[in-house]
């Protein structure tokens, strides 16, 4: 029976040095190593890529100059330093090989690999020279702990795929390890696989746990290293923490863990699902892999079993486990191939158990120095060429799947160690008084050792226990120890004399006890230690206090974890660590350390609940404060500076005075309150750094009492203007010059500290900064680098620890990933962004006109808009007026009238009738106001001319006449009074950044939500005007981009979140995708046309009614107003006038804005109720109230909700509302106004931050649909899932991905892009669509190839619509 699985990819590198540098050109600022601090390094010690690489390299050439090319490198460096990763990069590319050995090795074992390696250099710290002294090395010792003064060496020529690249040495038969020669070939086809096979990239934490020395740790470094991870050192300090390994894992955000399943069991943990959220993949080796740990921790993550003798480089079969089926160690992976053969060679039929033999790339070259083991291992067969002999038992399925039946030969796998028994023996056989010996392992689970029996010379003098392992410590590791020593007559053995190593008796520890046990422990607490002991080594006796738990019980280090686990049991036990055990050993002792920790482990879960509870009483004490100061404020303006106002002014002159009162106090309290936001930053957080904190955490709380602080600075006043970067100057952040950060960037998030940005560069319209965001139940906190004259176009995201170099453009709806670099000059494009041609210079101006400084021009922009303002107050003001002359009003009887609503109806409906005809002559002075700006033409103006003013005033009429008008049948009205020229029939929503005279379309376009098109193009202070057309029966889903320029053709559909190109669409096809790729066929959605083009009179009477009513919003606040008087009169009667301040006037306030939420609420249900997954055609009398809905929601309760984005409690309102949340979901901003509530169901611990489309137009029909997110998922930012997608549980969706209809995520893994794939998927061979062939300038989007995604559950046909 044979298994052969697919050859790797053709392009991939054949040196593994070649992994690591394509990673460190792809994500420089990555960090590739983490050191974290321990007991004996309170220091943590990083790496970057690019760091790695220097150093690596300069190391490189002294190596190459001490060794030479092919020759072998020792490096004698353990895991608590990231030398050892630089030491052996700068081996590899020095064209050498490399052995390491471990410092903890005996001085024996350490003199024989050096010897038989025939190293030439041994790289090494200060310990470790003054060792290879000591022992008489004779070669060169290079100290890679020293600084490095030497200038660049020249390097050689890059290794070829069949030279070595490293040495392993494995125990042998005779007591001497040997060195197994692995290839570069070999190596690059394991990490090649690996590639292939885990969806590892930055962010991502590898622990590297196993001794450099074995060949395990190879493919946990790779693993990281090829992909832009992050190597996480777990020294053997750290591996022995047992139960405390847990939250060592936790704490270091591990997602990567590759353990023997001991280490698994070891721990302790009960519910690894839920302790454990970061953690998204287990790949077990080293040994049998049991049933209960495959069950207990396969759950909520993927587990993999990975099978493979260092012969065949690491991995050579592995398995995905899924709970409750049978553990196998799987198939071959890529370039190897399996056979089960018996005795003669010759292949099994499936189910019959013989030989595994392995064949393929991954084969070692054989043994060094030892031909003869070579020949007998690595065997050329006749018919299957090289082929390696495992000696391990196995079946196959006739699916090609095997499973493991144990070791033929006397080598066995304990703890993750791969032992010969022979070498064991070897070295007894030769201590005084031994005439030979045998070992075996004896016991299950945690009890399972090594067994050592001795047959004496003299059976009258038997030989004493700590003088064998006295020599055997002189020539073996620890791990080879046994625990357990017991003489016998002689050794059991069958007729032709071969050893029967099962007839070996079981030993019990209590054989090498050398203390007496003595009386039982009387104090309790000694008592249950002893007891404890006893019962996790199953000694018949309680042992002494004097024993020591390794040497004298024979306890392992699974036996120290469970111990460990059970004192847990006891508060009084609890504080007892594994380091404790380590330290002081003996039982007597460890009752000194006995003193209650109630932090301890099994507190973990209840802490967090306890932090949550108090983050969240916290949020709702501050929030409770602002509300107390807010409403104080506002009782004393209405009911002390506006009388007062009154009486000097009259009611009427008052007014007409108040929108420019307004407007200055608004002008005049704008430094004020930058200056208290940026002094509460530096009370709070002083300075920011790159740090992960879970949600709700103190500093959590921190940051969110900062940001509302931040809500209170006019943002939106300055956005666009030079008075923006003074800010963030002001909050910390370092901002060039001349830098044009665009309306929509959100900059209240935190971490400007970590801000850099340099002269002439453009953050464009709703484009993000991450510096701090959300992520997998954390706020992760990194700093943002973007160059001179870099520009970031709309709605593209930077993540943390990311640079945009020089004079780059990271193009329209991109994301550039965590630790990526954009290099200088060069556009990228994409989610996650990729290289796309060289950036284009800007264009010179084609407009003349006068130019003012940055500050003038920020101040000008800012008294134009304030001007407008002013303007458009005017049907307020006027109406507001009349209404007061008419009826004779002063302020007192107004007051009095709002005070007492229900005997003045008929007055106050006048007024809210009043304001809403306010509001129609406001929209409509708006049109007209964008006409008498007038025309602006095509061309390329200065940024800090005055022509961009009136650009500038356009675009922010376009947005707030929007926020009334989008999606309705006035909406097209307005734009072409505003001067859009549009085709009859068109349905446009929301539009953003809109010039309207550039913009012209035929008739029968639709337009879904936040669509930008024809914005004008900011870059290195110029600003491009161009026109764009659009052709009859246009589509455009949504936040699609259309660049200014643009002419497209009629009869085409761009999907959500594309990037619209002219030069690729042709007329009748659809586009969707980033980059965009042609969609063969979509679903059409048919209806009645009556529904969707053609409506009757009663559904045209009938949307009308529903888009008027949007302007009888203003009612509501009027009464909510009416209601605070009231509320205030009756509280100022009721209560003395400190109870009234203190508490009559917060609760009236918080009452008012329960009450606005509250109608809403209402609204919901009473329009709606429980929304169904179906479908609605736009004039559908339910499509009209539910866009109605949204309207009113955004207008009335949006901004009493947003106080509440960041807390507990916002969801409790969502709720209410409809939508399904889980426990302790992290939401991030954006939920104070969301559509289609019912339609979306978070799971427990999950992290949002996207931006859902639980419902799409197509054909002009509403399909709306659940959107499903599991337990401890996360969504990044600007994610759009749609209707249908249902996200597993520990899932992770990168930023700015698009996650289809109906897509369904599966558990634990990453995915990216849009549409979505599989971390990691995108190097497979792409779909050329003949981009290739177009030439000229483009600023949006690269050239387009399709990924092809390997999704386990494939796409429904429905994915293919788009809306």
């Amino acid at each position: 029976m044979s298994s052969t699985a697919e050859r790797p990819r053709v392009g991939r590198p054949t040196a593994l040095h070649d992994f690591f540098v394509q990673a460190a050109v792809r994500w420089p600022d990555a960090v590739a190593v983490d050191v974290p601090p321990a007991a004996s390094r309170p220091q943590r010690d990083t790496l970057t890529y690019a760091e790695l690489k220097h150093e690596s390299e300069l190391l490189a050439g002294v190596v190459h100059l001490a060794v030479g090319r092919g020759a072998v490198a020792a490096i004698m460096l353990g895991r608590t330093t990231p030398r050892l990763y630089v030491a052996q990069l700068a081996v590899l590319r020095s064209a050498a090989a490399y052995v390491c050995v471990d410092p903890a090795f005996p001085d024996d074992q350490v003199t024989h690999i050096l010897s038989d390696s025939h190293a030439r250099a041994l790289l090494t710290d200060a310990a470790g020279a003054e060792r290879a002294a000591q022992i008489g090395y004779p070669g060169p010792v290079i100290r890679v702990d020293l600084p490095l003064t030497t200038p660049a060496l020249p390097l050689p020529e890059p290794p070829g795929p069949d030279d070595v690249a490293y040495i392993i040495y494995t125990s042998g038969s005779t007591g001497k390890p040997k060195g197994v020669m692995i290839p570069h070939r070999g190596a690059a086809n394991l990490v090649g696989g690996d590639l292939n096979e885990f969806d590892l990239g930055p962010g991502d934490r590898v622990a590297q746990g196993s001794s450099p020395a074995y060949d395990s740790s190879v493919e946990e470094i790779w693993m990281a290293l090829a992909t832009g991870a992050t190597v996480v050192s777990m020294d053997d300090e750290t591996a022995r923490l047992g139960p405390d390994l847990v939250p060592w894992l936790r704490n270091e955000r591990i997602t990567v863990l590759c353990p023997p399943p001991t280490l698994l069991r070891a721990t302790g943990c009960a519910d690894p699902r839920t302790e454990l959220l970061h953690l998204r993949l287990l790949y077990v080796g080293g040994e049998a892999l049991p049933e209960d740990v495959a069950e207990r921790w396969s759950r909520g993550r993927r587990m993999v079993n990975g099978y493979g003798p260092t012969e065949c480089t690491v991995t050579c079969m592995r398995q995905d486990i899924v709970p409750g089926e049978q553990v196998a160690i799987g198939k071959p992976v890529p370039g190897m191939t399996a056979w089960a053969l018996n005795e003669s060679l010759e292949p099994v039929p499936p189910g019959e158990k013989g030989e595994l033999c392995m064949g393929g790339a991954g084969l070692a070259l054989g043994y060094l120095n030892q031909p003869e083991l070579t020949k007998a291992k690595f065997v050329d067969h006749p018919t299957l060429g090289r082929i390696y002999r495992t000696g391990d038992l196995v079946h196959a399925e006739p699916d090609g799947t095997f499973f493991y039946h144990g070791r033929i030969d006397s080598q066995v796998k304990l703890r993750g160690y791969r032992i010969e028994l022979e070498a064991i023996e070897a070295v007894l056989a030769r201590c005084p008084g031994i005439r030979e010996a045998a070992c075996r392992v004896q016991g299950e689970g945690a009890t399972e050792m090594l067994a050592a029996h001795v047959v004496p010379t003299d059976p009258r003098e038997l030989p004493h226990v700590d003088q064998l392992k006295d020599e055997l410590r002189k020539a073996l590791p620890a791990y080879m120890m046994p625990g357990a020593f017991g003489t016998i007559d002689e050794l059991p053995r069958t007729a032709g004399g071969k050893l029967r190593r099962s007839e070996l008796p079981v030993l019990t520890v209590a054989r090498a006890r050398k203390h007496n046990a003595g009386p039982a422990p009387t104090n309790p607490l000694a008592l249950f230690i002893a007891q404890s002991v006893q019962e996790v080594l199953k000694l018949p006796d309680l042992p002494g206090a004097a024993d020591d738990f390794f040497t004298d019980l024979g306890g392992s280090s699974l036996n120290g974890a469970m111990l460990i686990t059970k004192l847990r049991t006891n508060p009084a036990t609890a504080s007892i660590t594994v380091r404790d055990l380590y330290e002081i050993r003996t039982v007597g002792r460890l009752v000194e350390r006995a003193v209650p920790d109630i932090e301890s482990g099994g507190k973990q879960r209840e802490r967090h609940t306890v932090e949550v509870l108090g983050a969240t009483v916290f949020q709702a004490l501050w929030l409770a404060f602002e509300l107390f100061v807010g409403s104080i404020v506002a009782y004393v303006v209405a009911f002390w500076v506006i009388p007062w106002l009154s009486e000097r002014l009259g009611l009427t002159g008052l007014i007409f005075l108040a929108p420019v009162v307004l407007s200055v106090v608004r002008l005049a309290s704008t430094p004020l309150l930058i200056e208290i936001a940026v002094r509460a930053k530096r009370l709070l957080i002083g300075k920011y750094t790159a740090v992960r904190t879970p949600v709700w955490s103190p500093f959590h709380v921190r940051i969110w009492i900062v940001r509302q602080f931040m809500r209170f600075i006019p943002w939106e006043t300055i956005a666009g203007t030079e008075y923006t970067s003074v800010v963030l100057r002001k909050l910390g952040a370092r901002i060039g010059e001349r830098v044009h950060i665009h309306r929509g960037v959100n900059l209240q998030q935190g971490g400007w500290d970590l801000l850099d940005i340099g002269d002439d560069v453009t953050v464009s319209q709703d484009a993000s900064l991450g510096l701090v965001h959300l992520e997998q139940g954390q706020v992760v906190i990194g700093p943002v680098t973007i160059d001179n004259g870099a520009t970031i176009d709309i709605r593209a995201g930077v993540g943390p620890h990311a640079r945009v170099g020089r004079n780059a453009w990271l193009s329209a709806l991109s994301y550039l990933s965590t630790g990526s670099t954009v290099p200088d000059g060069e556009r990228w494009d994409g989610a996650p962004a990729k290289p796309a041609g060289l950036a284009q210079d800007p264009p010179a101006p084609t407009v003349d006109g006068r130019v003012l400084s940055p500050r003038a021009h920020g101040l000008a922009m800012i008294l134009s808009r304030n001007l407008m303002s002013l303007v458009f107050s005017l049907p307020f003001t006027v109406i507001a007026a009349f209404v007061i002359m008419k009826l004779g009003l002063t302020y007192d009887t107004l007051l009095a009238d709002l005070a007492n609503p229900f005997d003045h109806l008929a007055l106050l409906s006048m007024i809210g009738v009043c304001a809403c005809l306010a509001l129609v002559y406001e929209v409509a002075l708006e049109a007209i106001a964008s006409r008498a700006l007038g025309p602006v033409l095509p061309g390329v103006i200065d940024r800090y001319s005055l022509g961009y003013i009136r650009v500038w005033l356009k675009t922010g009429i376009v947005d707030s006449a929007g926020k009334w008008l989008s999606g309705g049948i006035f909406w097209p009205v307005w734009l072409r009074a505003a001067g859009m020229k549009l085709g009859p029939d068109c349905e446009i929503s929301t539009i953003i950044d809109v010039v309207p005279e550039l913009i012209s379309m035929d008739g029968d376009t639709f337009f879904a939500d936040g669509i930008y098109i024809g914005g004008p193009r900011v870059q290195r202070g110029t600003v491009t005007l161009a026109e764009v057309s659009l052709g009859t029966n246009t589509f455009l889903g949504n936040h699609a981009v259309i660049a200014a320029g643009q002419r497209l053709p009629a009869d085409i559909l761009i999907g959500i979140s594309t990037v619209a190109d002219d030069r690729l669409v042709r007329p009748g096809t659809s586009w969707f995708g980033h980059p965009p790729f042609e969609l063969p066929q979509r679903e059409i959605v048919s209806v009645d046309r009556s529904l969707t083009h053609d409506p009757s009179l009663i559904r045209v009477i009938n949307r009308n009614f529903w888009e008027w009513l949007r302007f009888t919003l203003p009612i509501v606040p009027l009464i909510a107003v009416s209601l605070w008087t009231f509320g205030v009169e009756r509280a100022a009667t009721v209560l003395d006038p400190a109870a009234f301040l203190l508490l009559g006037v917060p609760v009236v306030t918080f009452l008012t804005g329960a009450f606005l939420c509250l109608v809403i609420l209402a609204m919901k249900w009473g329009l709606l109720g429980r929304v169904k997954e179906g479908i609605h055609p736009l004039w559908s009398c339910w499509a009209s109230r539910w866009d109605f809905l949204y309207v009113a929601w955004g207008f009335i309760a949006s901004k009493p909700l947003s106080a509440l984005e960041g807390t507990l409690l916002l969801p409790i309102y969502l709720r209410w509302i409809g939508m399904k949340i889980g426990r302790r979901v992290a939401l991030g901003e954006g939920f104070a106004q969301i559509v289609d509530p019912d339609m979306l169901e978070f799971g427990d611990g999950a992290t949002i931050n996207a931006m859902f489309q639980a419902h799409t137009f197509e054909d002009r029909v509403l399909k709306i649909g659940h959107v499903k997110v599991g337990a401890h998922s996360t969504l990044g930012d600007a994610t759009v899932p749609l209707y249908g997608a249902v996200v597993g549980e520990h899932t992770t969706v990168a930023p700015h991905a698009v996650i289809m209809k109906h897509e369904h995520l599966l558990p634990g893994l990453r995915y990216e892009g849009a549409p979505t794939r599989r971390r990691g998927d995108d190097d497979v061979e792409p779909v050329d669509i003949g981009r290739h062939k177009l030439t000229g300038p483009l600023w949006t989007v690269q050239p387009v190839v399709v990924g092809v995604a390997r999704h386990r559950i494939p796409r429904a046909k429905s994915n293919k619509s788009e809306g």
